[in-house]
């Protein structure tokens, strides 16, 4: 059984792993996996942004989690963030953040860049992950409305094309950045938490229960 250690969550992300087999840990040290779990946005000054009006952030947490993530990094743990979480994994393995995202809290669909599988995933975040180049872009939104924004301290860039990107890889800190919620117990939800265990293994090599 494959151990996991969650990082601020709450009794839905226990629940996840816990009805999917996996044992959930407390301590770091006993981790074979890291999840990263939802909240405040990620605070713009660690990827090199000011500060949007509309982003609220908690350096103290974003502290915290830095730690855990060196400690995983330093010792080869697989990491998973679920939004916040996957935002924060993003901009810790060299990415950046659209700071304000119109038209994306309402679920839809994404697309699986490597199967074009179709899924229904929840949106809840206003922000959007702007990943690095060493990032493996695996599954995007299209049809997004609005336009996207980060601020430099001077100017509000903006980016108006219609694909949303939903779920990333990094290989080099054995990192997935998961924006959807897969915690959500809705059962037209159910497939978003299939898809989300099927990249766990597909990308991370983790699974619940391991095979002797």
């Amino acid at each position: 059984m494959t151990r996991v250690l969650i990082i601020d969550g709450n009794e839905q992300y226990h629940d996840l792993f816990a009805n999917a087999g996996f044992e959930i840990v407390n301590k770091l040290a006993l981790a074979e996996l890291v999840c990263f779990t939802g909240g405040e946005d990620v605070t713009p000054e660690i990827y090199g942004d000011k500060a949007h009006p509309f982003t609220g952030n908690n350096p103290f947490r974003d502290e915290e989690e830095a730690g855990v993530f060196k400690h995983c990094v330093d010792r080869a743990i697989p990491m998973v963030g679920i939004c916040r979480g996957g935002q924060f994994l993003n901009v810790m393995s060299g990415g950046r953040m659209y700071q304000h995202v119109e038209g994306h809290g309402r679920s839809h669909y994404l697309t699986d860049l490597a199967t074009g599988d179709g899924v229904y995933v929840s949106s809840t975040h206003h922000q959007m992950m702007l990943p690095s180049e060493q990032a493996i872009i695996i599954a995007t939104s299209i049809n997004v409305e609005g336009e996207r924004q980060w601020y430099d301290g001077q100017v509000f860039q903006k980016d108006v094309t219609n694909e949303g990107i939903e779920v990333v890889h990094y290989p080099h800190t054995n990192c997935l950045c998961f924006q959807p919620h897969p915690e959500f117990t809705s059962p037209v939800f159910e497939s978003m938490k299939n898809y989300f265990f099927n990249l766990c293994e597909r990308l991370l090599n983790v699974k619940a229960v391991e095979v002797a």
